[in-house]
């Protein structure tokens, strides 16, 4: 048989699909399955049908592309029989890190899978140890403390409704054997095998099944097509020799990142007029580009979605084949000539790569990918440097009538390019799903944010219920026929009375006290230690994937939905990857960061490793640039990471002016509502002043003791409580409760009018 991309996909990422199968414990099929396979049953001296033989029935009668090909794949993927199933073979070996030869028993018992980042290990050895339950990827509400009881039940309900998906692709794909891998066909087979098996571990002989399922066949697929790609003439001309030419030391691989420099100033610089929605289609933008360069560059190198191995916080991974490290400087010199067109060097999108071998992928690959991309934020725009030394040079004429935020001449009052992006936010609002299009068009003029993605050869469509296309609601069942999958990006946002977007001033005045919006930002701390000494010696990179999707679901999803649910009137600006920015009403946000962080605590199975540090800015004046507010929440994290106290570091939130521990939050908030209940008992307010004074001071503090008692005094009513407060603020060397002052600023916000 000729091999194709298409093909070499979907035998990589079917060839497990039987483990998933197996555990549905359809009897009814058994017989069927073991008369169809008995001859590949009995030769492999087993009593009953393997994952194999579950899986290559599936396949055959999905009524998916190539059936014949893909089921003897499938059915042979241990004992190859032809080129493609030794390439799965070798692929399935460096994605489990040469630890699966393995083929399960038919007795041996079905587990649920456990939490990766419940069993990250740092600083603490001692962890609790959680499940997830076997659910689609986008229902997953929580860990649970142990397995689930009707779990064959669980897996059962779970195929029946993959397999009706199975059916729904096929219904609304003909001709799939004509189709090439970009076509939105694969997409879907990625997604929905995404959607179905994050949940379930790939395998029950690790010491865990932390695995998953989805992290394993996906990165098998990356795996196998890059190896494809690399010795693609050897494959299509049938050289069964090509496998001795591949040695475990040999660089045939490539990886690949893109990193976004500039996204503060880009997200965040915006007007005050529409902000909210200019902020939420900035966000999009940043996150969509990314996804649309990489489409750019896997796709031009027929490669397949799979290949994207990360894509999220503003950086994308690609694995592909050595070859695509050679073309580097080509997609960068391109990618600078599109960004520097529509962004001058406010914005750009940095590669840097390099190739390795079938060993390291299992080594310190993303550590010294990274610190190689850091450094060509130093040379940023250097393809284009030569030929547009004038132009990146020479000064603006500011003489013109030019937009403040973009530089490009104003129509009237108004920037098009600029209002562009509040369009966007409001097609993410108002449109329930769009469509990323193939496009030839040619662009004269960059106006929009879709002139931007055409110069790269897409364009983004948005509709309701367009056929091929993402959802932009979260809560719907995706009927993968219809469907491709989810948005990536946060997309709630806070409206008014009439339905539309709220603005600043509508935020600010849902604060309590005085009216002011702010911002919230963080992210997880000791992310690089997370995924390298985290993960123990050596993990496979499906572990290191399956980490990453961990971590994305929480900042993806669970973090919007703890903003829509409990704190209705703050919107997601940006979330992903492990870090996040918040605006809301700013007495809403100390209360938020607190629901985070217990929220990636349970997540993360009270995991002590995994920790996150966050820090609030307010805006000093309803119409104060997001863009400074932003910077003053950066170096307010800054701070909070640098926090080191009795044993603790980071792990913390910067509050007016003073970090707090997070293990010292619910005394710090008990405080404060002790202090606020004073004064809403219409206490005098100069007690603030005072503690605030004091705070820091034990020379003179016999006087604080003369002020309480005249205060108690004078409100004999709650004058014991009063004293009692006393008692709980005073430490042993007479000193004040540490974080004294930030809380008499949080109090005398929260209760001052205006």
């Amino acid at each position: 048989m000729e091999l194709t991309v298409e093909k070499v996909f979907l035998a990589s990422i079917f060839h497990d699909i039987g483990k998933f199968y197996q555990r549905a414990e359809i009897n009814s099929l058994k017989k069927i399955i073991t008369e169809t396979y008995r001859y590949s049953i009995e030769s492999s001296k087993s009593y009953s049908p393997r994952h194999q033989e579950w899986g290559a029935y599936f396949y055959k009668n999905s009524g998916l592309p190539y059936k014949n090909e893909i089921e003897g794949v499938i059915l042979n993927h241990h004992s190859p029989i032809n080129l493609l199933s030794e390439l799965v073979q070798l692929a399935d070996h460096v994605s489990a890190n040469e630890r699966e030869d393995y083929i399960s028993s038919e007795n041996e018992r079905v587990k649920n899978m456990v939490s990766t980042l419940s069993l990250v290990s740092l600083k603490y050895n001692k962890k609790n140890k959680k499940y997830k339950r076997v659910s689609r990827l986008s229902e997953f509400k929580e860990l649970i403390d142990r397995e689930e009881e009707n779990i064959k039940l669980s897996y059962k309900n779970l195929w029946n409704e993959f397999e009706e998906q199975v059916k729904n692709i096929v219904r609304e794909h003909k001709n799939t054997e004509k189709l090439d891998i970009t076509d939105p066909f694969y997409e879907k087979i990625y997604y929905l095998l995404k959607e179905y098996t994050s949940n379930v571990p790939s395998a029950f002989f690790y010491s865990e099944p932390e695995i998953s399922l989805f992290s394993h066949l996906s990165t098998t697929a990356a795996i196998a097509i890059s190896i494809f790609k690399q010795y693609e003439d050897g494959f299509k001309n049938g050289d069964i020799n090509i496998f001795k030419g591949i040695k475990s030391d040999k660089k045939i691989m490539g990886i690949v990142k893109g990193d976004v420099s500039g996204i503060q100033n880009f997200i965040y610089n915006v007007s005050q007029e529409h902000a909210v929605k200019k902020l939420r289609g900035r966000s999009f933008y940043v996150s969509y580009l990314l996804e649309i360069i990489a489409r750019y560059i896997i796709y031009s190198e027929k490669l397949s979605i799979s290949n994207v191995i990360y894509n999220g916080g503003g950086h994308f991974y690609l694995l592909g084949p050595a070859i695509l490290i050679d073309k580097l400087s080509y997609y960068q010199k391109k990618i600078e000539e599109n960004l520097f067109k529509a962004h001058g060097i406010e914005l750009t999108v940095n590669l840097s790569g390099e190739k390795i071998s079938l060993n390291e992928l299992s080594g310190e690959l993303f550590k010294n990918i990274s610190e190689k991309v850091e450094d060509k934020k130093f040379r940023k725009f250097e393809s284009i440097l030569k030929k547009n030394h004038e132009e990146i040079f020479n000064l603006k004429d500011v003489s013109q009538n030019l937009c403040p935020y973009c530089h490009r001449e104003l129509i009237g009052e108004k920037c098009e390019f600029c209002e562009s992006f509040a369009e966007l936010g409001d097609f993410l609002t108002k449109k329930n799903s769009f469509k990323i299009l193939k496009t030839n068009k040619k662009v004269e003029k960059i106006n929009s944010y879709n002139d931007i993605f055409n110069l790269f050869g897409y364009e983004i469509k948005f509709g309701d219920n367009l056929k091929d296309s993402y959802l932009t609601v979260k809560d719907k069942k995706i009927d993968f026929g219809r469907y491709i999958y989810i948005i990536k990006s946060a997309n709630y946002v806070p409206k008014k009375d009439d339905g539309s977007i709220a603005d600043l001033e509508t935020i600010a005045n849902n604060s309590n006290g005085i009216k002011k919006w702010g911002v919230l930002r963080g992210d997880v701390d000791n992310l690089g230690k997370v995924f390298g000494k985290g993960l123990g010696d050596k993990p496979p990179i499906s572990k290191k994937a399956t980490l990453s999707q961990e971590i994305e679901i929480f900042f993806g999803k669970f973090l919007e939905d703890i903003v829509r649910e409990r704190f209705p009137n703050s919107s997601v600006i940006y979330s992903g990857g492990d870090d996040f920015f918040i605006l809301g009403p700013w007495s809403d946000l100390p209360n938020l960061a607190w629901e985070i962080q217990k929220s990636l605590r349970s997540f993360s199975g009270e995991n002590k490793d995994i920790t996150v540090s966050m820090a609030m800015e307010f805006a000093p004046a309803k119409k104060y640039p997001v863009y400074r507010v932003a910077l003053g929440a950066g170096n307010n994290l800054d701070i909070a990471k640098n926090y080191k106290r009795n044993g603790y570091e980071k792990n913390a939130f910067f509050n007016f002016n003073k970090v707090v521990g997070w293990e010292e939050f619910e005394e710090y908030t008990l405080i404060k509502e002790k202090l606020e209940s004073f004064i809403n008992k219409n206490i005098t307010r100069k007690v603030l002043y005072v503690l605030r004074h004091f705070s820091g001071e034990n020379r003179k503090i016999w006087r604080l003791f003369y002020y309480f008692s005249r205060l108690a005094d004078r409100n004999k009513e709650i004058g014991k409580e009063i004293l009692g407060f006393l008692d709980l603020i005073l430490r042993n060397d007479n000193k004040l409760y540490k974080h004294i002052d930030s809380i008499t600023y949080w109090v005398e916000y929260e209760t001052r009018e205006g």
